[in-house]
């Protein structure tokens, strides 16, 4: 039996591949020329490719608001691991049966 990892490549590959086809369909049906106006530039050209343009743009602009975050986030984790490697095994851990919040009474 494969393993998870492969069927989840295989599951994005099948998703990679349905997208490509309905975005080669929705390019075939929406050819009609569009006048896009900005500022002081215009251009001209198909539905399908105006749309496409303004998706992949507010991608990147998303892609870009979330990088500080992402960044921020892989130091922090990365200084948590060099932290818990400078402990050695087993200091990092909490002392007792119980969990944080939990009291010997709610074990038993």
């Amino acid at each position: 039996m494969p393993d998870f990892a492969t069927i989840r490549t295989r599951l994005a590959m099948v998703g990679a591949l349905v997208l490509l086809f309905v975005a080669i369909l929705f390019a075939l049906q929406n050819t009609q020329p569009i006048r896009v106006n900005l500022l002081f530039a215009s251009t001209e050209g198909s539905a399908a490719l105006v749309l496409v343009c303004a998706f992949t743009i507010g991608v990147l602009v998303g892609v870009l608001a979330l990088a500080p975050a992402r960044l921020r986030d892989r130091r922090r984790i990365k200084q948590l691991e060099k932290e818990q490697r400078s402990q050695g095994p087993g200091q990092g851990e909490a002392s007792g049966p119980s969990a944080p919040g939990r009291s010997d009474a709610d074990t038993q």
